[in-house]
C-alpha cells in the first residue's frame, strides 16, 4: 500500500540508514504515487547531494516525475547529476517518424515517451549548467552537448526544446514569437525563479577568463548543428518558394501555390517558425557575417592533433568547427527572408561564377559524378535557392569564366535535375541549369554543352532535357533575328548523329528486350519526336540540313515505328498507355514530315 511505501522511506532516512541502504529503499517502493512524498524528502539538500544523481534512471520512466528531477537538478551536485543526465541521453533510444506520431502522447501505462524524456533531461541540464562553477564549465558544456546531438532527432518537439536550452544556457532571451494553434506539449521544467532556490556548486572554483568565447563557440556549433539535422528531416522548399516568387507562372492554375501553403498549413507554420527560432537564435550567439560562414564551409584545416572530440575538450574557439551545412542554411536563410519577408538582412555579394560553382562543387557529388542526386535534401533545396536568387538578380560572372568550369558547372545541376529523388528539386534544377546554359553569351559553348549531354547522358530524361535545350535556343534565335549557330543548319548538323540514333537493332529484340528498352527510353523519344514535329514547320525549315528528314526516317523514325507497332500489340497496362501515346506521335509526326 501506498501508506506502507510512504512510511518505508520517511523512518529510514538518514542517518536511521545510510545512503547506499536507503536508494536500495527507493528502488524497492518508488511509485507515481511515492513522489510528492519523495520531492518532499528531497527538499533536504544534504540527502540530495549524497542521492540525487543516483535516482535519475530511477525516476525517468514514471509519468510525473519531472518535479522530483527538477528537484534534484536544484539540490544535487551538478557535477555528478550532469553526468547523469547526460549518460540518460546517450541510453535514448529515438525514431524521428514515432516522435512525431507520439509528441503530446503518453506510452501504454502512461510512461512518458522518449521525446518527452529528451525534453525533460535537455530542460534538466538548463538548470544544472549555471550552477556548475569550475575553471573549465566548458567542458561539462561540451559533453553535454555531444550527448544532446547524439540523442537528438528533429521533431518539432524536440527541437523547441533545444532551442529553449541554449536560450538558458547562453542567457539570449528573445520575446516568443505569436503564437499559433498547436498541438505540442513540451514537457518543461521549471528554471530560474519558477524552479525555487539552487544550491550552490559544492566545488565551486573561479572560471578562466578564456572560457566565455569557448562556451559561446560551442553553442554556435551546436546550434548549426541542431539547424542542419531539422532542415534535413524538414523540407522547407526554399528553392520552389523563391521560383514562384520570381515567376508567378510557374503557379499552377487553381492550385495552391507553395507560398499560400507556408501561410496556412499549421505544420509547415511550425517549420518556419522553428526554423526562424534557430536562425534568430545564431544571430544572438553572433552567428550573422557571412564570411564566418563562408569560412566554416571551406574551411580545410583539421582541427589539432591532440584535440579528439571524445577524449578531450577543446582549449579554444578554434578548435571548434561549425556545421557547413549549418552553415550553408544560415546563409541560405538570410538570403531567402531578405526575400520572401522583406528582412533588413544585408544579402551576401556572390555571382554564379565562381562562388555559387565553388559550392555545389564543395556539396555536390563529392563521390563522384553518380553520386549526385543522392545528397541531404536540404543541401540541395539551400544549393538552389542561392543560385535561383543569384540567376533572378543576373549575377552571372565576377571575374574570367572558362568554358570547361562553366561546362562543369553545368554537368552537376543538369544530373541533380535527372537524378534527385524529388521532383520539386528536379524540376527547380531544370529551371536553373536552362537559365544558366541559355545565360552564356557564346553560341557554340550553348551548342557543345547540348551535343555532349546528347552523345554521352545515360539518362534518358537528361537527354530529354538537352533536346527542350535546343528547341528553347531555335526559338530564341528565331524570335530575337539572332545570327548564331541555332539560327542556321549548323546545329541541327551537329547534333544529328545524337539527336537521332539509329534504331534498328530493336527490330532483333526480344519482346521483353523491346518492352524494356521503349519504356527506358521513352522520355527521350517523345522528346526527339516532339521536336521533328516542331522543326518539320515551314518556319523553321531553313535550320534543317539537306536530305536529313529523309536518313531520320530511315534509321530512326521508321523502325522505332515499327518496334512500337510490335510492342503495343502484346501489351496492356502502364507499358501499353506509352506505347500508344509513342505511336499517336509517330504517326502526327510522320504526317507532318511526309508534307515537307
Amino acid at each position: 500500500m501506498a501508506s506502507d511505501s510512504i512510511k518505508a522511506i520517511t523512518e529510514s532516512l538518514p542517518p536511521a540508514s545510510d545512503y547506499l541502504t536507503y536508494l536500495t529503499i527507493l528502488e524497492s517502493h518508488i511509485s507515481p504515487t511515492l513522489l510528492p512524498t519523495l520531492n518532499d524528502v528531497l527538499q533536504d539538500a544534504e540527502l540530495t547531494q549524497n542521492i540525487g544523481w543516483d535516482l535519475i534512471h530511477l525516476l525517468m520512466p514514471l509519468p510525473g516525475s519531472e518535479i522530483c528531477l527538477t528537484t534534484i537538478a536544484r539540490l544535487g551536485n551538478p557535477r555528478e547529476v550532469v553526468l547523469k543526465v547526460t549518460e540518460a541521453l546517450q541510453l535514448l533510444e529515438l525514431d524521428t517518424e514515432e516522435e512525431e506520431k507520439q509528441e503530446g502522447e503518453k506510452t501504454v501505462g502512461g510512461e512518458p515517451t522518449p521525446v518527452n524524456r529528451f525534453c525533460t533531461l535537455v530542460n534538466l541540464l538548463s538548470i544544472l549548467h549555471p550552477r556548475i562553477k569550475t575553471k573549465y564549465p566548458s567542458r561539462f558544456l561540451s559533453s553535454s552537448l555531444m550527448a544532446i546531438l547524439s540523442a537528438f532527432r528533429p521533431s518539432s518537439q524536440a527541437t523547441l526544446s533545444v532551442i529553449s536550452f541554449v536560450h538558458t544556457i547562453s542567457g539570449k532571451k528573445r520575446p516568443p514569437l505569436p503564437g499559433r494553434k498547436s498541438s505540442l506539449k513540451i514537457p518543461t521544467v521549471p528554471t530560474g525563479n519558477q524552479a525555487g532556490t539552487s544550491a550552490p556548486d559544492p566545488e565551486a572554483q573561479e572560471e578562466d577568463p578564456h572560457e566565455a568565447a569557448i562556451q559561446t563557440k560551442l553553442l554556435q556549433s551546436f546550434v548549426t548543428h541542431v539547424l542542419e539535422e531539422y532542415i534535413n528531416c524538414n523540407s522547407l522548399e526554399w528553392a520552389a518558394r523563391l521560383q514562384e516568387s520570381f515567376d508567378s507562372s510557374k503557379v499552377v492554375t487553381g492550385r495552391q501555390s507553395l507560398g499560400e501553403s507556408y501561410r496556412v498549413d499549421p505544420a509547415l507554420q511550425t517549420r518556419d517558425t522553428i526554423v526562424g527560432q534557430l536562425v534568430a537564435l545564431a544571430r544572438d550567439l553572433g552567428l550573422s557575417s557571412y564570411e564566418t560562414l563562408f569560412d566554416a564551409i571551406y574551411k580545410t584545416e583539421p582541427p589539432p592533433t591532440e584535440y579528439d572530440p571524445d577524449e578531450n575538450y577543446p582549449s579554444s574557439p578554434g578548435d571548434i568547427p561549425l556545421s557547413q551545412a549549418g552553415s550553408l542554411f544560415l546563409i541560405s536563410s538570410f538570403v531567402f527572408s531578405s526575400i520572401l519577408f522583406e528582412s533588413k538582412s544585408p544579402q551576401p555579394k556572390l555571382s554564379i561564377f565562381p562562388d555559387h560553382a565553388k559550392l555545389v562543387k564543395h556539396f555536390i557529388g563529392l563521390e563522384g559524378p553518380t553520386s549526385i542526386g543522392g545528397e541531404e535534401p536540404g543541401v540541395v533545396d539551400a544549393i538552389l535557392a542561392i543560385g535561383l536568387w543569384l540567376e533572378y538578380n543576373n549575377r552571372f560572372v565576377s571575374g574570367p569564366l572558362k568554358d570547361e568550369d562553366f561546362l562543369q558547372h553545368l554537368q552537376t545541376l543538369s544530373l541533380l535535375s535527372a537524378n534527385n529523388p524529388s521532383p520539386t528539386l528536379r524540376y527547380t534544377a531544370h529551371v536553373f541549369t536552362s537559365s544558366i546554359l541559355h545565360a552564356h553569351p557564346v553560341d557554340r559553348v550553348r551548342l557543345t554543352f547540348i551535343c555532349d549531354t546528347l552523345e554521352n547522358c545515360p539518362y534518358e530524361t537528361l537527354k530529354a532535357s538537352a533536346v527542350s535545350w535546343l528547341k528553347e535556343e531555335i526559338i530564341a534565335a528565331q524570335e530575337r533575328k539572332s545570327e548564331n549557330v541555332f539560327a542556321s543548319n549548323v546545329a541541327l548538323a551537329a547534333v544529328q548523329p545524337y539527336l537521332f540514333p539509329d534504331t534498328s537493332a530493336l527490330a532483333d529484340a526480344s519482346d521483353e528486350e523491346l518492352l524494356q528498352e521503349l519504356g527506358q527510353t521513352f522520355p527521350f523519344h517523345m522528346a526527339v519526336i516532339n521536336f521533328l514535329f516542331f522543326v518539320g514547320s515551314a518556319a523553321y525549315s531553313h535550320i534543317v540540313p539537306s536530305g536529313m528528314m529523309n536518313v531520320v526516317e530511315e534509321i530512326y523514325l521508321g523502325p522505332l515505328r515499327m518496334a512500337q507497332e510490335k510492342s503495343e500489340k502484346g501489351f496492356e497496362g502502364v507499358a501499353s498507355f506509352e506505347l500508344q501515346l509513342l505511336g499517336e506521335r509517330i504517326a502526327m509526326c510522320t504526317a507532318k514530315i511526309d508534307k515537307i
